[in-house]
Formats: structure tokens, C-alpha cells, sequence
């Protein structure tokens, strides 16, 4: 799966299992940490990610939905 958030101030990409974020600098993250800071505030993620985070589980949510997928396992591309 590979999601692309824009933002007026920054650029977010969600490949596979990483989050990546430009912003002025490139500030990444383990997918599976960002759901799960956004589900219940868990989660050892920078703070710049933290401010999306909600926004990457809504997307993520809704692709997982579309193509029948509950876990958190992507087995197959979707663009």
C-alpha cells in the first residue's frame, strides 16, 4: 500500500510499513507505532507524526476497507 497525504506545510508518504514525512526535513516512522499512538497515544513516534497520526489511521482505515482487510497485514498493493 502507498498513500500519499499533502499538507500545506509538509508532504506525508505511507509505504508499506513506514510513515515518511517532509516537512523541511525527512522525519520517518514504523507504521504499526503511528496506529497505534493514534488508536490509544502508544506508540514511540517523533512529534511531527504524532500531530498526523490520526489522519494516517483514517487513510489507512479506509483502504484496509475497500479491499476487505481487517488486520493490520497488507498483503497486496493498492495505489
Amino acid at each position: 500500500m502507498k498513500v500519499r497525504l499533502a499538507y500545506p506545510d509538509k508532504l506525508v508518504i505511507v509505504e508499506e510499513d513506514r510513515v515518511i514525512m517532509f516537512n523541511g526535513k525527512l522525519i520517518e516512522g514504523e507504521l504499526n507505532e503511528v496506529l497505534s499512538y493514534a488508536e490509544g497515544g502508544q506508540g514511540v513516534i517523533p512529534d511531527e507524526l504524532k500531530k498526523v497520526a490520526v489522519d494516517i489511521k483514517r487513510v489507512v482505515d479506509v483502504m484496509r476497507m475497500q479491499i476487505g482487510i481487517r488486520g493490520r497485514e497488507v498483503e497486496m498493493p493498492v495505489y
